[in-house]
């Protein structure tokens, strides 16, 4: 009887030693969520056209690390019919015609030449300016990325395909983007890049839209002016500020203080779209300023603080 206790003991003792070796292999379930989540893939911007017809900044994961890779992938999207065209939200589509084939890239500095093959011409003429937006700001959007030079099977393309308007051997985010012309003279012309928010069904995104007119205001007056602008020129042209008497602001070399009037905050608190509406700002901001970074302020006091 002495000995069958004895047994049991020691199966009992040994079961339990079994199971904390088996605990052990076998790490708890949280630690599988932090491998999880280092494993998430990141988001690029990138520009596609929506439903409107506007060249828009869109979200899309990109798999690539390398930066050569990155263009590759991007390119992809923004192509008719490639396999990641496949992938890109409900209401937006790319641009670069259908069987264009990316034939080189090439990285010098802060400069990418891509290479395309000759079905990159085969754009219509009313898409020929938009295309090209919509690869100059979604490769820059890029970091380290500033320039793009365009080839089409190993010539440098320096004349739209079809307008035949002359291009810069080097292309920036000053080409512009869904311009919009209000000049009264040709001389002395400026360009200011304004982002306004736009919706398909719940989905938020941002329209940049470049206003060239002959205007000496500093920038970020023209910035509010749009955005508080009661006559927005298309109707999918979201802006919830309404009145530019309640904001001001302060430039210095490193960065610009935005201050708000409590009601127009606290307006936009309420109403949720107080983070959506001071990425619009930020954008404008950072498409327009070298600066570092973007403070808002209501009643002396700091309310946000964005690097841009």
């Amino acid at each position: 009887m002495l000995k069958r206790s004895l047994l049991k003991k020691i199966f009992l003792i040994l079961s339990s030693l079994f199971i904390l070796f088996i605990l052990y292999l076998f790490p708890a379930k949280e630690n599988t969520h932090i491998k999880e989540n280092e494993d998430i893939i990141p988001e690029t911007s990138i520009y596609l056209i929506d439903s409107h017809n506007y060249v828009s900044r869109v979200n899309v994961a990109i798999n690539h690390k390398d930066l050569e890779a990155k263009i590759k992938e991007i390119i992809n999207y923004l192509t008719i019919g490639s396999p990641n065209s496949g992938y890109i939200k409900e209401g937006f589509s790319p641009i670069i015609p259908k069987n264009t084939k990316l034939l080189s890239v090439q990285i010098d500095d802060n400069l990418v030449k891509v290479n395309f093959s000759k079905e990159f011409l085969n754009i219509s003429p009313e898409l020929e300016e938009k295309m090209l937006s919509s690869i100059i700001y979604s490769l820059t959007s890029l970091d380290n990325i500033d320039k793009i030079s365009i080839y089409i099977e190993d010539s440098l393309l320096i004349a739209m395909p079809h307008s035949k308007i002359s291009l810069s051997p080097t292309l920036d985010r000053s080409f512009g983007i869904n311009k919009i012309y209000d000049l009264t003279k040709i001389k002395g012309s400026t360009k200011t890049t304004v982002y306004y928010l736009s919706r398909y069904k719940d989905y938020y995104y941002y329209i940049p839209v470049t206003m060239v007119n002959n205007s000496d205001k500093d920038k970020i007056e023209i910035i509010i002016e749009e955005l508080t602008s009661k006559a927005v020129y298309q109707t999918n042209l979201i802006s919830y500020l309404n009145d530019a008497k309640k904001i001001s602001y302060e430039i210095t070399d490193e960065y610009m203080i935005i201050k708000l009037n409590s009601q127009l905050y606290h307006d936009l608190n309420e109403s949720n779209l107080i983070e959506s509406v001071i990425y619009s700002i930020n954008y404008s901001i950072k498409e327009n300023y070298n600066i570092k970074s973007v403070m808002y302020m209501m009643d002396e006091i700091v309310i946000k603080n964005y690097n841009i």
